[in-house]
């Protein structure tokens, strides 16, 4: 697992989530679950979450959330975008501010170190974060429940 050095836990993920989501999404994954939690990182920018919250609540908007183009909801941004995992495809950013989807990578390890040796410019490079620290100077970091919407 790759240390994520300004990790800012929120609460551990519940046995119900690792239990349901354990076979259906990588192991690392599950590991970061276990090792870290929910929370916020990336300046903040970055938040794990709860899938089966956002399933409930995002389901329609993210695509099948069971059988073929399955896309389970990992990370959301500060900015309301969404990194689910696709098992055809790897890690996926949903851009909505944009109105684009695209590649991370295959692996959640090579996200986290491009988060974590690169940090805001890798951020720059594959989320587009910039508005994000122009947001957090007008008006504070959002807490992790919240993000900046358009």
């Amino acid at each position: 697992m790759v240390a994520i050095d300004d990790f800012v836990a929120q609460g551990c993920v519940e046995p119900e989530v690792l239990e349901a989501y354990s076979d259906r999404v990588p192991t690392e994954v599950v590991e970061l679950w276990e090792t870290y939690g929910y929370g916020a990182f990336g300046f903040g920018f970055l938040r794990v979450i709860n899938p089966a919250e956002y399933e409930s609540e995002l389901g329609d908007c993210i695509g099948k959330t069971r059988g073929d183009g399955i896309a389970i909801p990992i990370i959301v941004t500060g900015l309301a975008d969404l990194i689910t995992w696709e098992p055809s495809v790897g890690f996926v950013a949903t851009k909505y501010r944009e109105g684009a989807a695209g590649g991370l990578s295959q692996d959640l390890t090579t996200f986290l170190e491009g988060v974590t040796l690169a940090k805001a410019a890798y951020l720059k490079m594959v989320l587009n974060w910039g508005v994000f620290p122009e947001a957090v100077k007008a008006h504070g970091e959002p807490a992790y429940d919240e993000s900046f919407a358009f």
